[in-house]
């Protein structure tokens, strides 16, 4: 009698040659995981090694059980077939879950990953862990032999102690027994396959005991079970699709397969996800990146935030019951007949929907700016509707360029029409391994059969998707009164952001331009100038009427004249330095600063400029009339100075009465055309209905039609009282409002209005400050890593190199050369130490000494470039603080690099930076042209720089960075250069 024969390659033509890819394999051994009730599964990739191992905490395997199971194809326990092997394990303290292999060749998937492998398991039977180990070497190269039968190829298998992970030699053991199969077959495998497989088991160098050492759990200590793969060399490929994007918010191959692996968006009747797998991946020697995990994907937060809402169930016959929920309305009722199922019962099987949809346009939604921009980019990259069996995701379902619904494809017809985006939704269709059994995947796991079952389980989401669309995001739907009233809202509201924010940038540039021109001229001393020549002049013609021989009372006359002239001069320059803050606008606080900055430059230059002037001015004139006995009415100077200033003041008071008239009829005119407008509307629509009324009268109407267009009429009027009544309303809100914030104190909505788009101004700064700090946070953190690995291998290079020079007096000059260098290199490593604290725990104490040798040998060459000396006194020298260096260095580093590029716009020498100390303050002072009053309240803000290229940062984190060390830095108030003090902060010092 014959028998089937089974070949070697079988395995590899049901395994390798099945998986459609890396992604997949890794999502089919994840799905063993679940299977085997683990918590967690967890894969770590090194790059460098090539070394993949994937580690779960499930039941694990005894030796039987890693013999009759694992290695056995078709297994029929899951099946729980009469004549089989005993159902697999399960743990009785988690819920039952339904198993996801069914077809017992999951486990070949490793060989996708990798040629071989080295398993370690240890099982947990009734709820206690077993003494041992079992460990197994496979070569999965040994079954792509053509000609070799499957009994002819041995696994080796080997048992350990729980207590003694295997380490190399044990490794080596289980090698050597495939390598000795190997070897037996030799004469008939091709000499090149031979070779190459040979050449690769020879190079396979595992040890768990080591690896043990840096990856904890899951792990085998203690009670740990679980099982774990090994798996090396993996195959390169795996980082191509790690590192392909198309597009930078595009998820790459690897993600759209593998993120999601478990439904984390939503709350499900299961509850939390039984499993949670993270893909961890080495790039190097550093802290790995987390490809996959827990926050990866949506989470149930991000779920609730987005506008729209839609959840329920779809029973056996195809038909939708559930809920919708505009931009968190409270949701409705919602019933979807699905016409195609002839009231018969579907093969698909009932199944349950719950999605949700942000809005394509930032003004039409109501989630905040900063949240919507997050929300964009995680959706751009990871959106779509995902399918889960038992929990599980199916892949390829919510990949977006996996099109099975034609969503993207209708949207390209419409985009308004059909609304729907993959990348504008989030959202999970459940099934159940028992209601749906008829939806069975595809052999490769790319996908469902495409049998009668998928068929009518896509026509009826195909439907769904279509009539909600129609229903609720269409003008003419039949429930998009809500939809569209929102939206209506929320685009009026950001077209009067839109329009404010335009007038209040024309009003802030203008305010800012004024601003600009008073610190020039203060800079460059104009008005102090315009003074002096208005002082002068008096004096000329003061003088030129005093010598003259016209009579004495001309002469009164005439320099009373002259009087006045220099006064209505001083009126026209103070009018000039007079700035008026503009009302309802939010400066942000940098234009905050200089206005502070202005109110203080504008008030001294009028105590101590106009009004000395003006003192100057009378005291000239009387001192003429002194000397030349010309008799001056002083109580007609004194009428003259007050009636002219009595009329300047009417002049500008009927200005503004004007102007507030003007306004205040326009404004009534408005407001009753407003009204009149709306009345006239209703009242319009009103009689051309009545007028209708008549013709159906006349006409002679069915009892039925008078019912349709009855609603049809009250729709219609109510249509246009409600848009009429929406538009008095805020008309009414708006009159209410200026009425209800008029106070005697002057108090009024404007005053509101400006606090909070000052408010908003400074968020929103700040949160682009952060984000740019945050960024060169990040990078800052990869040059430091970089460094870090560069010049540790210097250093043990120039160790290496230093004993050769010492007997090589050619090699010594040149070593003491480099190794200067690299010294001087090495400086600018302490720059980077702030970012992570935990390079520098503790703190040390830090001499003056130590911080003057420290920036003299980082600014070496500036401090030559530029002529300036840097100077320390013996008491700085001397001064000793107790701190972080990687606090206190980069803040001295800030400081001297500022003032070198102040001192170079210091004509002539000496060009000075000293340091130095005044009681317990450190402080750090030069000689240059100091600061701007227009720039000391904003020299700490953040992005405030006058330095070309300069971002604004440096004393900002300085500032920051000092206060969280418990010390202040300030600048003092000094006649000659810039002067910034560090100081111990105390409960009565606390700036």
């Amino acid at each position: 009698m014959a028998k089937f024969r089974v070949r070697a390659r079988t395995i590899d033509m049901l395994g390798r040659q099945q998986i459609a890819g890396i992604p997949t394999a890794i999502s089919e051994l994840f799905k063993n995981a679940h299977d085997a009730y683990a918590t967690r599964v967890e894969v770590d990739y090194f790059r460098d090694d090539g070394l993949f191992v994937l580690r779960d905490d499930g039941l694990g395997m005894t030796r039987e059980d890693f013999e009759q199971r694992w290695l056995t194809l078709g297994t029929d326990s899951k099946l729980n077939a009469a004549a089989g092997l005993r159902p697999p394990p399960a743990d009785p303290t988690q819920l039952s879950r339904p198993i996801l292999g069914e077809k017992g060749i999951g486990r070949l998937a490793i060989a996708v990953i990798g040629p071989q492998v080295l398993v370690l398991t240890r099982a947990k039977l009734n709820g206690k862990a077993q003494d041992y180990l079992t460990g197994a070497y496979i070569h999965w190269g040994l079954f792509e032999i053509p000609g070799i039968d499957l009994d002819e190829i041995t696994i080796p298998i080997e048992k350990f102690p729980a207590s003694h992970l295997p380490g190399t030699s044990d490794v080596a053991r289980l090698v050597s027994a495939v390598s000795a199969t190997l070897i037996g077959l030799k004469l008939r495998i091709d000499d090149a396959l031979f070779e190459k497989i040979s050449s690769e088991i020879e190079q396979f160098n595992v040890d768990p005991s080591d690896i043990a050492t840096y990856l904890d759990v899951p792990g085998f200590k203690g009670d740990g079970c679980g099982t774990h793969f090994y798996i090396k060399p993996a195959d390169p490929i795996i980082e191509s699709d790690i590192d392909s994007r198309d597009h930078e918010f595009k998820a790459t191959r690897f993600e759209k397969h593998l993120i999601g692996f478990t439904n984390t968006m939503t709350v499900t009747e299961r509850g939390p996800p039984p499993i949670v797998a993270r893909f961890r991946d080495y790039l190097d020697e550093g802290a790995p990146v987390e490809r996959i995990g827990d926050l990866a994907f949506f989470t149930p937060e991000e779920f609730t935030e987005v506008d729209h809402h839609i959840s329920g169930e779809f029973d056996e016959y195809g038909q939708f019951r559930g809920d919708v929920g505009i931009y968190h309305l409270p949701p409705d009722r919602y019933v979807l007949n699905w016409s195609e199922g002839d009231g018969a019962p579907t093969q698909c099987g009932p199944f349950k929907i719950s999605f949700g949809v942000l809005q394509g346009n930032p003004k039409d939604t109501l989630v905040p700016p900063q949240d919507y921009a997050a929300l964009s980019r995680k959706l751009a990259k990871h959106g779509g509707l995902y399918i889960y069996k038992d929990g599980i995701r199916v892949q390829p379902y919510g990949d977006s360029d996996y099109d099975f619904l034609d969503i993207e494809k209708r949207r390209t017809l419409g985009a308004a029409y059909y609304y729907y985006s993959y990348r504008r939704m989030m959202g999970v269709i459940d099934l159940d391994g028992a209601k749906n059994r008829e939806l069975t995947e595809k052999a490769g796991r790319e996908g469902f059969r495409e049998n009668r079952a998928y068929r009518q389980f896509r026509s009826i989401l195909m439907n769904f998707f279509l009539q909600t669309a129609a229903d609720y995001f269409r003008e003419e739907g039949k429930y998009s009164e809500k939809f569209g009233e929102i939206r209506g809202e929320l685009n009026r509201n950001a077209e009067l952001r839109q329009k404010k924010a335009k007038q209040a940038t024309s009003k802030k540039r203008a305010f800012q331009s004024k601003l600009a021109k008073f610190f020039d001229d203060l800079d460059g001393r104009r008005t102090e100038t315009r003074v002096e020549e208005i002082i002068a002049d008096l004096r000329g013609k003061a003088s030129e009427i005093s010598g003259s021989r016209r009579p004495s009372a001309s002469k009164a006359l005439a320099l009373m004249r002259v009087e006045k002239e220099g006064r209505d001069q001083l009126k026209m320059l103070r009018d000039e330095l007079i700035i008026s803050k503009p009302r309802g606008v939010g400066l942000g606080r940098a234009l905050t600063n200089e206005w502070l900055a202005y109110q203080t430059e504008q008030e001294r230059i009028e105590h101590e400029v106009i009004e000395k002037a003006e003192k100057a001015i009378e005291d000239t004139v009387s001192s003429e009339a002194r000397e030349y006995s010309i008799a001056l009415d002083a109580f007609a100077r004194f009428d003259g100075a007050l009636r002219n200033q009595v009329t300047n003041i009417r002049e500008q008071i009927r200005s503004s009465k004007t102007e507030t008239e003007d306004g205040l009829n326009l404004l009534i005119k408005q407001c009753r055309q407003t009204v009149a407008d709306s009345f006239r509307a209703v009242n319009k629509e009103a009689d051309d209905m009545l007028v209708e009324i008549e013709t159906l009268k006349a006409g002679g109407v069915s009892e039925d039609d008078l019912a349709s267009k009855r609603v049809l009429f009250e729709k219609r009027l109510g249509d246009v009282h409600q848009r009429e009544e929406a538009t008095l309303s805020r008309l009414r809100d708006q009159i209410n409002s200026l009425l209800g914030f008029w106070h005697e104190d002057g108090f009024d909505s404007v005053d509101l209005t400006e606090a909070l788009e000052e408010e908003l101004v400074e968020l929103r700064d700040r949160r682009g400050v952060e984000l740019e700090l945050a960024q060169v946070g990040l990078a800052l953190n990869t040059i430091n890593h970089e460094f870090e690995k560069t010049v540790s291998a210097l250093r043990s290079g120039f160790r290496r190199l230093a004993s050769w020079a010492e007997v090589n007096p050619d090699l010594r000059r040149l070593y003491e050369e480099m190794r200067s260098s690299f010294d001087h290199l090495d400086g600018y490593l302490e720059m980077f130490t702030p970012l992570d604290r935990r390079l520098n725990r503790d703190k040390s104490e830090i001499s003056g000494k130590d911080i003057f040798d420290f920036l003299t040998s980082l600014f070496e060459g500036r401090f030559q470039r530029h002529s300036v000396d840097l100077l320390a006194t013996d008491e700085f020298r001397n001064k000793s603080i107790r701190g972080h260096t990687s606090v206190f260095y980069p803040v001295f580093v800030n400081l001297v690099d500022n003032a070198i590029f102040w001192l170079q716009g210091k004509r002539g020498s000496p060009r000075t930076i000293e340091l130095d100390v005044d009681g317990d303050d450190l402080v750090v002072r030069d000689n240059g042209p100091g600061v701007s009053p227009r720039d000391r309240e904003n020299i700490f803000a953040l992005n405030f720089t006058r330095k070309p290229g300069g971002r604004g940062m440096g004393l900002y984190i300085s500032r920051e960075t000092l206060a969280k060390e418990g010390y202040s830095l300030l600048l003092d108030k000094t006649d000659e250069g810039a002067a910034f003090r560090i100081s111990k902060k105390t409960e009565g010092n606390e700036g």
